[in-house]
C-alpha cells in the first residue's frame, strides 16, 4: 500500500486512458503522481487499473462521510447512473473520466478523506514507476569564460586574383584594337604625305626664284650688337 497520508509529498492524480476489459466492462487506468518535497528523493507514479462501479463505489462512501461530520465546502458532483445500454456510449464513458478525476484530486487534498479506509483499501496492489532524475549541473567560473562566444573574422585573402577574361569579350577585345589600329594607320599616312607636300613645294619655289633676289652670304651675316657698339665709340 502507498503512504499517501505523508505531509512532506505532493500529489495528485489523472486519468489518462480507458480500456475494454476481457469480462466486457470498462476500466479506467489512474496514476497517481508522488513528488518528494526533498530533492534528495525521486519521485515516482503509482498505476491502477479500476472498473467505474467500483470507483462509483468509493465516490459514494467518501461523500456519505463528508455530509455526516458537516465538513465545509462542496462535495464534487458525479454523473448520474446510466442505463446498462448506455455504458459504452463514448459521452458517458468520457463524463465519468473526468469526473473521476475531479473526485480523485479532491480527496488526496483533504488528510480526512485520503487517511479513510474505503480510500487506503481501494489503492492496493499499484504499479510503482520511478521517474528518471533530471540533473542540472552546477555553473563554474572557468565554464563561463571557456563558453563565451567570439566574433570569427574572415580571413583577408593575401593574393587578390583577376577574373578570367571570357573567350568571348578577350575575341571583342582583339576586333576593337584591330579596328582603332586601322583607322590611326590611313591617317598617319596622311599627315606623312603632307609632309612630303611641302618640302616638294619649298624645293619647287627655290629653283624658280631669280638668283639676285637670293640673299648673299655677306647679307646673311648677322651682326652681333657688340661689335656695332665698338663702331659707333670709336
Amino acid at each position: 500500500m502507498a503512504t499517501l497520508a505523508k505531509d512532506d509529498e505532493l500529489r495528485s492524480f489523472d486519468v489518462p486512458e480507458i480500456a475494454r476489459h476481457s469480462g466486457g466492462y470498462t476500466i479506467y487506468k489512474i496514476i497517481l503522481q508522488v513528488t518528494p518535497k526533498e530533492i534528495t528523493e525521486n519521485s515516482y507514479q503509482l498505476i491502477y487499473w479500476k472498473r467505474y462501479s467500483d470507483i462509483r463505489k468509493l465516490y459514494d462512501t467518501l461523500h456519505r462521510y463528508h455530509q455526516a461530520i458537516y465538513r465545509p465546502g462542496k462535495f464534487p458532483n458525479f454523473p448520474e447512473k446510466s442505463s446498462y445500454m448506455e455504458r459504452f456510449n463514448p459521452v458517458v464513458v468520457e463524463e465519468r473520466r473526468i469526473a473521476t478525476k475531479q473526485f480523485l484530486n479532491y480527496a488526496v487534498q483533504h488528510l480526512y478523506l485520503r487517511t479513510h479506509d474505503a480510500y487506503t483499501n481501494f489503492f492496493q496492489k499499484g504499479e510503482k514507476v520511478l521517474l528518471p532524475d533530471v540533473t542540472v549541473d552546477t555553473l563554474k567560473p572557468e565554464s563561463i569564460s571557456s563558453n563565451v562566444s567570439r566574433v570569427s573574422l574572415p580571413d583577408v585573402p593575401t593574393d587578390v586574383q583577376s577574373n578570367p577574361i571570357d573567350e568571348k569579350d578577350n575575341e571583342l577585345l582583339l576586333n576593337i584594337d584591330e579596328q582603332e589600329s586601322e583607322i590611326n594607320i590611313p591617317t598617319t599616312r596622311i599627315l606623312a604625305d603632307l609632309n612630303d607636300l611641302t618640302f616638294e613645294q619649298h624645293d619647287i619655289d627655290l629653283e624658280q626664284a631669280d638668283p639676285l633676289d637670293l640673299p648673299t652670304s655677306s647679307e646673311t651675316t648677322i651682326t652681333s650688337p657688340s661689335n656695332t657698339n665698338i663702331d659707333e665709340s670709336s
